[in-house]
């Protein structure tokens, strides 16, 4: 795992990306919120995976990628009333308002209604069908958190998942790119992506 090239380019990503978001609304905002929530979680995986804690690395995994989905989700599909549930103040009331929004599946489907998010659902659904199953199972502590409970994970799975985890953080910061509104941003991402390919997925590995 290369730790320290993959904190330079979340750094160099943060240095693009740095730029107020194109409007103030709520929808934006939360938007840009959940982007920034897929991030955290995306460094939490580095530091488990630095500490070779596979079923924590994993199951921080699947909560990365939902955020992300929430991400684009918020942004393209959820209704003002989904918005304003999601954007509320934390208390018992607003908890229990929040239970019925859509799960990944529900999300994902919303999505390929947009014809001009087609690309980022290729990476999306990719990943969701590769690895869907297996970290729900450590989430739910099933068999794949049996397992690696029991023996050892390789170090060539600790850095897939490493890896994996880099590659969904850079769509975050496209993410936040389009909020910005800033013209030409996506490029400057792309540019700076074949520099960091030892910290990035390799193709179509599978957890």
């Amino acid at each position: 795992m290369d730790l320290r090239r993959a904190e330079e380019f979340f750094e160099h990503l943060s240095n693009i990306v740095d730029h107020p978001l194109y409007d103030d609304s709520v929808r934006v905002n939360l938007s840009a919120t959940l982007a920034v929530s897929s991030m955290q979680f995306a460094a939490a995986v580095r530091v488990l995976c630095a500490e070779g804690l596979m079923l924590g690395a994993s199951t921080t995994l699947r909560s990365q990628f939902e955020a992300l989905v929430r991400c684009v989700w918020v942004l393209h599909r959820a209704t003002d009333q989904q918005v304003e549930k999601l954007s509320a103040d934390l208390n018992h009331e607003t908890q229990q308002a929040s239970k019925n929004i859509p799960q990944v599946n529900e999300m994902l489907a919303e999505l390929k209604k947009i014809p001009q998010l087609t690309n980022l659902l290729v990476s999306l659904n990719e990943f969701k069908e590769s690895s869907w199953l297996p970290l729900n199972s450590f989430v739910h502590s099933g068999i794949h958190a049996i397992h690696w409970t029991k023996n050892e994970a390789p170090p060539q799975l600790i850095d897939q998942i490493f890896r994996i985890s880099n590659g969904l953080s850079l769509l975050a910061f496209q993410s936040i790119g389009i909020l910005t509104g800033r013209q030409g941003i996506q490029s400057e991402i792309i540019s700076v992506i074949a520099r960091y390919s030892s910290c990035l997925p390799k193709y179509r590995e599978n957890i």
